[in-house]
């Protein structure tokens, strides 16, 4: 048995309150652009490079490689700060036809010491046109010949184009002659609309290649034509029909979640900036972002303001200049030149009067597991009282410095005994902590600072070991795992564990290992227990044969442990170190 079930256990456990320890996207990374859009010599450039999916959480980072071809000389791959975004952008300085093949990757860093690194990858094999912003004519006219006749391999082209979408990729058309190289001038007409028909010549003598865009915007539904005239002196000219066929479907933009709220403390930090999907049926979309937000109209943004479906949009607020009250704002989004397409998100701001400094309750500091009054180093503790912080979550990526568990969050740390510990989840009403090393035992000094200020002092018992084993939340069984990694019984989907099984508990506070490790350190492998001797497992007051007891991840022990003959039916488990027990009334069922 390993360490994998360590993230389950500590989710059912209730040790990280409204953490979801679980990557929430079930497809992988990829990439849904199909085709770039020409670039011209000498311009702008600047394509999204959508993508969908994905295995791995939203805090990390982007980077971009090139498996095989090159970009054109100017373009690169960007992605802004700590966003899952990848944009073609820059100035080219080389026309041509260039073919690539990038390779796009997103890196999910662990969130918590029980958490797992992950990374998704997505390739794909584009092509972009970089068109010469002058068609220079080095090469001297060729004489007309009388026998020469030109031809084009298109005789028709129809496109069609669906509002919001990306603009359709250019076509090209080969225009060749007869008799020898001819000299050709190009040229394109549109009956209706704007100039919305382009077209460029790669060579100014035959053959050549035509370049034929599309400029899309502000186009409405409809049906738009046009020409591509291909003339040369002397020779009857060719006409190449061009017809655009605009569409504006019937959607509308769907966003997860429905509604925002943010909370925070006039005068104090500005709570973390939420997440919200933006997806619509059938094709992407281009849509735009903006914010109401009275009274003064600064205390709500969103990033980025312009995307394509699928993306992920960040929402941010900021209580500065704002007294005391509830604001309400609204996101909308919508498709250009689709109105059905807007959808208006609420966003509600609850700024409120500064809070009391933190109180911890009269024996409000307890192990993590049991809720018991004795703790250790090393050792998961829970801490409640009222005003203790005034936001609520879990730590993050961005938490952790050099590796190190962050010993604060949002402004909020706990001491013990004067020694800082590693927060891991704060909120208003509860904070779970992980206990520093200390060789002092007896009373010791609790402390809670925040933006507010600093608690008094709750005396904690502090011991070498305190041991106590996780149990299902609101219920009296213990948690743990079968050999397969379901759970046992004591939750919906969990089942009895049979005699002469080999089962997982979980547990902590159960002191030094061999070798020994600092309490708040990584765990990079499994360490056994320093005094495997002194440890003793019982379940229906008989000795369970022992097969692993040690330390998994920073203050969370796993005990692998065989069932012994006991009676079917609900047994008591108690573990046992140099004479210190477990909680009592902790149960596992057994059946035969």
């Amino acid at each position: 048995m390993t360490a994998r079930y360590t993230r389950g256990i500590l989710a059912v456990a209730g040790l990280f309150i409204g953490v979801s320890l679980l990557h929430a996207q079930t497809a992988p990374l990829q990439i849904v652009t199909d085709s770039l859009p020409a670039a011209t010599m000498g311009a702008s450039y600047n394509q999204q490079l959508v993508t969908t999916g994905g295995l791995c959480g939203s805090n990390g980072s982007a980077s971009s490689t090139i498996d095989a071809g090159a970009l054109p000389p100017g373009l690169s791959i960007t992605s802004p700060a700590s966003t899952k975004q990848w944009f073609l952008q820059g100035t080219p300085s080389v026309a041509g036809n260039y073919s690539f093949t990038i390779h796009l990757t997103w890196t999910y860093n662990r969130v918590l010491p029980v958490d797992s690194n992950c990374k998704d990858d997505a390739t794909k094999a584009l092509t972009l046109t970089v068109q010469s912003n002058s068609d220079p004519n080095p090469n001297p006219t060729p004489t007309p010949n009388p026998n020469q006749t030109l031809a084009v391999d298109r005789a028709l082209i129809t496109v069609a184009y669906h509002i919001g979408t990306f603009p359709p990729a250019a076509d090209t058309a080969q225009v060749t002659s007869t008799g020898g190289a001819a000299a050709i001038t190009v040229q394109s007409v549109t009956d209706s609309g704007s100039p919305w028909l382009n077209v460029t010549a790669q060579s100014a003598t035959t053959p050549a290649a035509l370049s034929i865009s599309y400029s899309v915007s502000g186009l409405t539904q409809g049906t738009y034509t046009g020409r591509v005239t291909v003339t040369s002196a002397g020779l009857p000219s060719l006409t190449i029909p061009v017809t655009l066929q605009v569409i504006a479907d019937n959607i509308q933009l769907q966003s997860t979640p429905a509604s925002l709220v943010f909370s925070a403390v006039a005068g104090g930090a500005d709570p973390p900036a939420q997440s919200i999907s933006v997806t619509v049926a059938g094709l992407n979309r281009l849509f735009q972002a903006a914010v109401s937000a009275p009274p003064n109209g600064k205390w709500l943004s969103v990033a980025p303001t312009g995307a394509a479906t699928p993306a992920t949009l960040t929402v941010s607020v900021t209580a500065k200049d704002l007294a005391a009250a509830v604001y309400s704002g609204t996101l909308t989004m919508a498709v250009s030149g689709l109105p059905s397409s807007s959808v208006a998100i609420p966003v509600t701001f609850n700024v409120q009067t500064p809070a009391q400094k933190p109180i911890i309750s009269a024996g409000g500091v307890v192990d993590a597991a049991a809720f018991g009054k004795a703790i250790a180093p090393g050792s998961w503790v829970s801490l409640f009282g009222t005003a203790l912080s005034a936001t609520t979550r879990a730590w993050r990526d961005t938490d952790f410095v050099n590796g190190r568990l962050p010993t604060s969050l949002d402004g909020v740390s706990v001491t013990i005994n004067g020694k800082s510990v590693a927060v891991a989840m704060i909120s208003p009403l509860q904070i779970n902590v992980l206990a520093a090393d200390d060789t002092a035992t007896g009373l010791v000094p609790v402390v809670v600072k925040n933006t507010v200020g600093t608690s008094d002092a709750v005396l904690a018992l502090l011991q070498t070991a305190a041991p106590a084993l996780f149990q299902y939340p609101g219920t009296k069984y213990a948690a743990g795992v079968h050999a397969d990694g379901s759970y046992l019984a004591g939750v919906v989907t969990g089942t009895a564990a049979h005699v002469g099984e080999t089962i997982v508990l979980f547990g902590t506070g159960f002191g030094a290992t061999q070798p020994a490790i600092s309490a708040t350190a990584p765990v990079t492998a499994p360490l056994p227990l320093a005094h495997p001797e002194e440890f003793s497992l019982r379940i229906g007051g008989v000795d369970a044969a022992i097969a692993f007891a040690g330390l998994i991840s920073p203050g969370v022990y796993q005990f692998n442990v065989v069932v012994p003959q006991v009676a079917p039916g609900d047994q008591p488990v108690v573990a046992e170190l140099h004479g210190l027990l477990s909680q009592s009334g902790l149960l596992v069922t057994i059946q035969r």
